[in-house]
């Protein structure tokens, strides 16, 4: 199977279910999910590369998440012949939103389940400071630089913060452009996680009961600040791997009670 540029450690092999890993508002697949396991459980981790991106850093990116999702849910395709889930962390839920809308425009089976974490329901989005507030008002160097210095304590190199201000002001701008009006609904059992910590989109926000408007969902508040998602924490991943098993584990406890 040939490779392809949006996934972004290669084609996931033989692990019996994957998770899609979209990309943190800014970054590209490395920075988002470097600190995660590859490895959850039985499955696998796969992280969603977005051109303009890292290692796709001189393609054009994106300009509407409907872009993204039609041209990343073919490259998907190949792979949906076990269960699957698409995960994603504050401004990358609307296209992972998206995304699982066009692959059911596609025809794929549906994913198992969806992850959304630090946002509430999309139908009342966007949510956080930098995706609500006027675009005028945001030094996305001086955003880049203060996050980098949050979550690891040092700035980048001026070159290199300006390459990821670009980014991330192109991920501001498409995020205006997300609407969604609780059609179609979410295809997908969605688990909604918030952070007790999460200052920036606030757990209170994120377990919103309009969740429900929009399909079958399950909310879980775990610790953490708003980065902790990005730190790849045990007990996120083990809420992954319990749902993403969760009907074989409930097929093996019916087998032994009859035995």
């Amino acid at each position: 199977m040939s490779r392809s540029p949006w996934l972004y450690d290669g084609p996931p092999g033989t692990a019996d279910f994957l998770v899609f890993g979209f990309h943190y508002a800014g970054t590209g697949a490395a920075a988002t999910y470097g600190e995660w396991p590859r490895a959850l459980g039985a499955g696998l981790l796969c992280a969603v590369q977005p051109p303009g991106r890292d290692n796709r850093i001189n393609e054009e990116p994106v300009r509407t998440h409907r872009e993204f999702a039609e041209l990343l849910a073919p490259e998907l395709m190949p792979h949906l012949d076990r269960p699957y889930a698409l995960t994603g962390h504050c401004g990358a839920v609307p296209y992972l939103m998206e995304t699982a809308f066009r692959l059911g425009e596609l025809g794929a089976p549906p994913p198992r389940a969806l992850f959304a974490s630090a946002w509430g329901p999309p139908q009342h989005g966007p949510y956080g400071r930098l995706n609500t507030g006027p675009l005028a008002d945001v030094d996305p160097v001086q955003e880049v630089q203060s996050a980098m210095l949050t979550r690891f304590g040092f700035t980048l190199q001026p070159d290199i913060a300006e390459i990821a201000a670009e980014s991330l002001l192109t991920d501001l701008q498409i995020q205006r452009t997300h609407t969604y009006d609780r059609e179609p609904p979410l295809p997908a059992r969605t688990l909604v996680i918030g952070w007790d910590q999460d200052v920036v989109v606030p757990h209170a926000i994120v377990h919103d009961r309009r969740w429900a408007e929009c399909g079958e969902v399950e909310h879980h508040l775990l610790p953490g600040d708003h980065w902790e998602y990005l730190r790849g924490p045990r007990r996120l991943i083990e809420l992954i791997t319990a749902e993403m098993t969760r009907d074989r584990a409930a097929v093996a406890e019916h087998a032994d009670g009859r035995t």
